[in-house]
């Protein structure tokens, strides 16, 4: 159901004003940039200052909480959080600000800040009081209230996305979720990884999400919004702009990640508490990480037990929602779940489908089949067949040609000197620098080391062709393309005087498009003979299939630099023409 046939459905709703930084849905719905998250984004901010990977740049509004809280710097709070977050990785900061935010949500609004449920934890009752402090001093409510036309962005798209699949009506319908008010719950300043949010009050069951997207995730992060809110929040490295320009792509992005944390809401009690058959599932994790060691290295999703298969769970129950707004955008996030791993998101899909219809609100709800769902998977992939299913399921993408390299402790980022032009040499060179500078930083959470060298075509050994490679420029510049692009699924090619990209027919390619086409941003098929674009492709390398090359490219030098950070991509290859983008899938065993 594309965007035009859901206004029926926004006729049905009544959006209503309530206090700063909030909107009303109806009686059972809500969104907001909660003033507890914002709290504890300004206290950050002072804390890290503005450069941090956490910090979301907000313009005029970023420059106003300088004014007003820069005398605040030393205060308590601002001193126990950095001391508190100052150790560890950036991934282990990324989980400790999840795991803040969500207490903070668990009480009152400031300056009060009293706990909603009791709380056990020493050190945040601490920093609760340092909190209501900070709060009491810096008149930090009179700011959050006279500065709510700053969230107004954030917010619409957020009213919009919920308008098009209301959460109240849409649970009690497909999952026998009753007597529930849903709460959704948003920094702004700070980037705070996204969560469930559940919890009994007074007798009210509350579903909901605190955080926001995340930039590393399941899902096609590729508009300005998103681009200019998303953190790298595993890595803190630059973002590439590989973006374009749409409202209801914004919204799908927020409704994935709204009926993705609904999924645990509705999920998680039941798989803790099937603790054996849980324990009956953990192969569909090792399988992951006996392929992507590195993924479950940075990802804290593998850090606990069976992360994975929870997330499995509530990404089917994403995929599951949104299928009824717009199909074509769930079979392009579900290739971007199976290449972080997810290989039995299909099955647990179909598995939804079949049980989804015979969940009644307030008698059954599907959590009750929760267990059958997961005996059910076990079936549907025998631990003996899960490498085999992970090899036949799971697309090549730069993620997985990365991790490869972290195994072999090697890979070349090869730049080439065809260029007649010396400045088109010298600059292909500084750009291959820079994919190498990223790629350190990307390997810095690797237990071993890793070798990221630069190297020009020329001096390319035959040996070294068989090993990992990042592949810099198109084929008139890069000799090493010049000789293999004929054995890619993609190539330059000239075409009345322009260098377009061209597809190979032989391979085997699922591909997706994204449009600046305010009704239908999402459709599969391809971009045809597209000339001054930017290309970034994985496939195994030809002579050593063990090992990848990533390709890197644009019709110019210019168009080639776009990706200088290729590390986050979950598609086999990406064509960014500057309106649209090109996400094609492909498995190469």
């Amino acid at each position: 159901m594309k965007r035009l046939a859901v206004l029926v459905i926004l006729s049905l709703l009544i959006v209503t004003a309530v206090p700063a930084g909030a909107y009303r849905m109806d009686s059972k719905v809500s969104v907001e940039i909660n003033p507890n998250s914002e709290l504890l984004g300004i206290v950050y901010y002072l804390a890290f200052g503005p450069g941090d990977p956490f910090v979301i740049d907000r313009g005029e509004y970023s420059q106003q909480v300088e004014s007003w809280f820069s005398p605040y710097r030393n205060a308590t709070a601002v001193a126990m959080l950095r001391d508190y977050l100052s150790k560890g990785s950036i991934p282990e900061r990324d989980y400790r600000l999840m795991v803040l935010e969500y207490y903070l949500l668990l009480c009152s609004k400031p300056p009060e800040l009293k706990p909603l449920i009791p709380m056990n934890n020493a050190w945040f009752l601490r920093f609760l009081k340092a909190l209501r402090d900070f709060a009491g001093k810096t008149d930090f409510m009179d700011f959050y209230r006279s500065h709510e036309s700053y969230y107004m962005e954030d917010l619409n798209i957020y009213t919009g996305a919920l308008e098009l699949l209301p959460p109240d009506r849409f649970m009690a319908q497909n999952a026998g979720v009753s007597n529930v008010t849903y709460r959704f719950e948003h920094p702004f300043l700070l980037a705070v990884h996204g969560h469930s949010f559940n919890l009994r009050i007074n007798g009210t069951q509350i579903y909901g999400a605190g955080g926001m997207l995340p930039l590393v995730r399941r899902t096609p992060q590729r508009t300005f919004w998103s681009y200019k809110t998303a953190r790298d929040t595993i890595f803190g490295l630059p973002l590439n702009r590989d973006i374009i320009n749409s409202t209801y792509l914004n919204e799908l992005l927020y409704l994935g990640f709204i009926y993705h944390e609904l999924g645990h809401d509705i999920t998680s009690g039941w798989i803790g508490n099937s603790r054996g058959l849980l324990l009956n599932l953990t192969y569909l994790e090792s399988t992951i990480k006996e392929n992507m060691p590195y993924l479950s290295t940075y990802d804290m999703h593998f850090w606990g037990s069976a992360g994975m298969i929870y997330e499995g769970f509530a990404d089917a129950w994403e995929d599951y929602a949104l299928a009824r707004i717009d199909p074509d955008y769930v079979a392009l996030i579900m290739w971007m779940q199976r290449a972080w791993g997810e290989f039995w998101i299909d099955d647990t899909l179909e598995l939804y489908e079949k049980y989804s219809p015979e969940s009644i609100p307030g008698i059954e709800p599907i959590g009750r089949f929760i267990p059958k769902m997961m005996q059910e998977l076990r079936k549907r992939i025998p631990p003996e067949k899960a490498g085999e299913l992970y090899r036949k399921r799971v697309p090549v993408t730069p993620l997985m040609a990365f991790d490869r390299g972290a195994v072999t402790g090697r890979l070349l980022v090869v730049y080439g000197t065809r260029n007649p032009n010396p400045k088109g040499t010298e600059y292909d060179r500084r750009t291959a620098e820079l994919i190498a500078e990223n790629l350190k930083s990307f390997y810095s959470q690797w237990p071993g080391n890793v070798s990221v060298e630069v190297k020009a075509d020329i001096n390319i050994t035959g040996a070294e062709l068989k090993e990992n490679l990042v592949l810099v420029g198109g084929p008139v510049a890069n000799g090493i393309v010049a000789g293999m692009q004929d054995e890619f699924p993609l190539r330059f090619v000239k075409e009345n005087g322009r260098w377009v990209i061209e597809h190979n027919t032989d391979w085997n390619v699922t591909a997706f498009l994204l449009t600046e086409d305010l009704n239908d941003p999402v459709l599969k098929g391809r971009l045809i003979s597209v000339s001054n674009a930017s290309l970034v492709m994985a496939i195994r390398n030809p002579r050593n299939p063990e090992n990848f090359i990533i390709w890197v490219a644009g019709a110019d030098r210019y168009r080639t630099r776009i990706y200088t950070n290729p590390t986050y991509y979950l598609s086999s290859y990406e064509i960014f023409s500057g309106k649209e983008i090109e996400e094609g899938f492909y498995v190469q065993s």
